[in-house]
């Protein structure tokens, strides 16, 4: 098992640990703030090393997370999560955890956390939510949006990703998302589109930087097309 840590901008950090059982990057992303670090996902429980090598590589230990934002409660992301003893830990309440996992189910349909906006969205799990930090227009999606299984992008971890974009974009003109399903992605698409952001920081694989607009766009109009 491999990992890759990249500068996403001046604030975010991102870990992609290379997961051989699963055949996909998992990723968890580190916002340098000044009331400490925030963690936004941690993998699964077996790639702690992975965590604290990585915060060790930006200057920083376990201890000084101080806040914990979990996009849904898929073990790939809430497993490093007992590694963050000093942190506040925030799901939405409609995810379902063990309480010895010390995540707080508090966050509702819209709201606001620190420097952080955030949206249920759903779809992939009940309590799906997307974060969006505010002081770098950056977009968490969570699973909501990602490359699970997906090569990175020729231009890197943190790159445009034309590859990924099309391939989400033939996933979708193929019926990947089931009719049932997308008046909620759909729903999704636009609230995230509504944000504005410059980055966009999956669960899985690449971040996508630049046009942004443009590709959601075209998601929704052939998500359209299809209902």
């Amino acid at each position: 098992m491999d990992y890759l840590l990249e500068q996403v901008n001046d604030q975010i950090d991102v870990l992609a640990v290379w997961d051989a059982e699963w055949n996909t990057y998992t990723n968890a992303y580190f916002i340098q703030e000044d009331a400490g670090l925030t963690v936004v996902d941690s993998c699964k429980e077996g790639h702690l090393e992975f965590l604290r090598h990585s915060l060790n590589k930006i200057g920083k230990t376990a201890d000084d997370v101080k806040l914990m934002l979990v996009t849904h409660g898929h073990e790939d992301h809430v497993g490093g999560a007992p590694l963050f003893t000093k942190a506040r830990k925030v799901i939405h309440a409609d995810e379902t955890l063990p309480a010895e996992s010390f995540i707080s189910g508090e966050l509702l349909d819209r709201g606001t956390i620190g420097d952080y906006e955030y949206t249920r969205v759903g779809y992939h799990s009940p309590g799906s939510v997307i974060f969006f930090h505010r002081p770098t227009r950056t977009l968490f999606t969570g699973d909501f949006l990602c490359f699970f299984g997906d090569p990175l992008s020729d231009g890197g971890l943190v790159s445009k990703g034309e590859e990924l974009r099309q391939a989400w974009i033939e996933f979708l003109q193929c019926g990947g998302v089931a009719k049932v399903d997308l008046p909620v992605f759909l729903n999704g698409l636009r609230m995230m589109k509504e944000y504005d952001p410059d980055v966009m920081c999956t669960g899985h694989g690449g971040v996508l930087v630049g046009d942004l607009d443009v590709f959601l766009e075209e998601l929704i109009t052939i998500g359209d097309a299809d209902k």
